[in-house]
């Protein structure tokens, strides 16, 4: 059928679907098209700041969403989870208390809904020394392992092994997209390597990908060599034994439930830098977080200046996940 579209070239198509999805702006019930060498995506209406032209898409099959035909009482449906994890070719669901012992039946009607689904897992928690899921399969058959596949580029994991969110993806884009060519960059909680991973395929750098888990570490390296990039440092170890060693232009801190106790190590590291710092924390805390990293800066001897604070996404209710991006100086800089 004839509607509106935006037409890019297939290196740019994934960024911009992305994008779109969160402004809720793509027409869900077409086919993204291709065109050769470029891709036209279908949207609904306007879209500010883009070209649309006129093609002509084809109908999406309509298929169930999993909550219609999973096979629950009718008095229990209201709490069936309406989002969940798609790593690669896993499904991971939280299932609430009051849905498990229908779990089954919920996995199911996923693999129903979603026939790329090859196993459905329900997320018992992240757990143990290494904060990986404990998973339960509840539909499907095979291991957890997976490849999956962001911005072009592939991530082996394995869930229940080496912990990986999926729900990033576009903040590994965005990070990678700042990043200068010489850098020095230190990824100091960076699993299987999805933020040094697009950095490492996008810019000309030196990355020191420091995890905890040897299993996230194990699959670093094979990421490494499943994209073909080159930089990237893979260091099995404590990263706040070490930090204090290192050097950078940029540092990553992606361990949001924890990562305000590593904050002194890591501006020791940074003479006139960047530190991107992630943090699950109330809504109502977000914006007075600054000062509390500020004193840690300063009894390093730093001084730090908030240049952009970003709300991920939600966490629960009243918290999120949250992104600092804070410019780093030993002299004194305008607060």
């Amino acid at each position: 059928m004839k509607s509106r579209g935006i037409k890019v070239r297939k290196s740019e198509a994934e960024s911009l679907r992305r994008r779109l999805i969160e402004m809720d702006a793509i027409d869900r019930e077409l086919r993204v098209e291709k065109d050769g060498e470029y891709v036209i995506i279908p949207v609904k209406g306007d879209v500010k700041g883009y070209e649309l032209i006129e093609w002509d898409f084809e109908k999406k099959e309509k298929r169930p969403r999993y909550q219609e035909i999973a096979e629950v009482p009718d008095e229990l449906r209201e709490y069936l989870p309406t989002s969940f994890d798609i790593i690669g070719d896993v499904v991971i669901i939280k299932i609430p208390d009051e849905l498990e012992d229908y779990r089954k039946k919920i996995g199911k009607a996923i693999m129903q809904a979603l026939p790329s689904a090859r196993v459905v897992a329900a997320d018992r928690g992240v757990k143990g020394e290494y904060r990986t899921r404990e998973l339960e399969t509840i539909a499907g058959e095979g291991p957890t392992e997976t490849v999956h596949t962001e911005y072009g580029i592939r991530i082996k994991v394995d869930p229940a092994k080496a912990y990986f969110s999926p729900r990033l993806a576009n903040e590994h884009q965005r990070i990678a997209e700042l990043v200068k060519d010489g850098e020095e960059i230190i990824d100091m909680f960076a699993g299987v390597g999805p933020f040094s991973m697009m950095i490492a395929k996008m810019k000309n750098v030196h990355i020191y990908a420091i995890d905890l888990n040897p299993a996230a570490i194990d699959y670093l390296n094979e990421n490494i060599v499943l994209n073909n990039v080159h930089g990237i440092e893979a260091i099995n170890a404590d990263a706040r034994a070490i930090v204090r060693s290192l050097t950078a232009d940029r540092i990553i801190m992606n361990l949001p439930h924890s990562a305000f106790h590593f904050f002194e190590d890591a501006v020791t590291a940074v003479d006139d830098g960047w530190i991107h710092y992630y943090e699950i924390i109330e809504d109502a805390r977000a914006k007075e977080r600054i000062e509390d990293l500020k004193e840690l800066a300063e009894s390093a001897g730093k001084k730090i200046r908030l240049e952009r604070l970003i709300r991920i996404r939600n966490y629960a209710p009243g918290m999120g996940h949250y992104v600092w991006d804070l410019r780093i100086s030993d002299e004194a800089i305008n607060l």
